[in-house]
């Protein structure tokens, strides 16, 4: 996608120096629509780069893949350290939590027709860490996982009919589970959503279901 984005820069500085030179010969009417054309191309290369930098926090949707591993320490009556290992890359961040469950929320997003003719895959990103009580109805503690860099896909399809024919967003989730001292768990995508899968463990990954 930047480089669709760059190609149309290329071309809006091509228009410009065009609109110029028209300007020059005093071709005023040829001049505006290069100017026109400029502007067209320069604002879709802006839009497009803006896009592919709020991308840039999405990572491939495999379902039957890990994409976190988490453990809980107890460091208190109540209190977890939680550490976060987000896969394949390793990268680790460490929470302090309340209360006796958990839950991760991830935002997925589906691609279909110019998007997905374009190569634009499937793709999610980790966005909240929450703890809560054990009836699971507020959370006492909250963690954004994901910064803001960009334009943010995921809500303007929500908001745009236009974006939408193109652009599916969801929401996955691991639902409310229990905290304990030193357990583990795998966060596995599947086709319904986001399994905890107690270390040790294999959940079944069901394949998708037919149309």
């Amino acid at each position: 996608m930047r480089g669709i984005a760059v190609t149309l820069a290329c071309f809006a500085l091509v228009a410009a120096l065009l609109a110029w030179s028209r300007w020059l010969a005093r071709r005023r009417v040829a001049s505006l629509g290069h100017v026109a054309l400029a502007a067209a191309c320069m604002a879709s290369s802006v839009l497009l780069w803006s896009a592919a930098a709020g991308l840039a926090s999405y990572e491939p949707l495999r379902p039957g893949h890990a994409i976190a591993e988490i453990r809980f320490d107890e460091v208190g009556p109540g209190r977890y350290r939680a550490t976060l290992i987000r896969l394949p890359w390793g990268r680790v961040q460490i929470f302090e939590l309340a209360g006796q469950n958990w839950r991760l929320e991830a935002r997925t997003l589906h691609w279909r027709g110019l998007a997905a003719d374009l190569g634009l895959n499937p793709s999610y990103r980790l966005e909240r860490l929450e703890s809560g009580p054990a009836d699971g109805t507020a959370a006492d503690r909250s963690y954004a996982l994901a910064s803001d860099e960009g334009m943010d896909v995921w809500n303007r399809a929500r908001a745009s009919a236009g974006l939408s024919k193109y652009a599916e967003p969801a929401v996955a989730e691991v639902p409310w589970t229990p905290m304990k001292d030193g357990a583990e768990f795998r966060v596995v995508v599947t086709h319904v959503g986001l399994v905890a899968q107690p270390s040790g463990t294999e959940i079944p990954v069901l394949p998708p279901p037919r149309g």
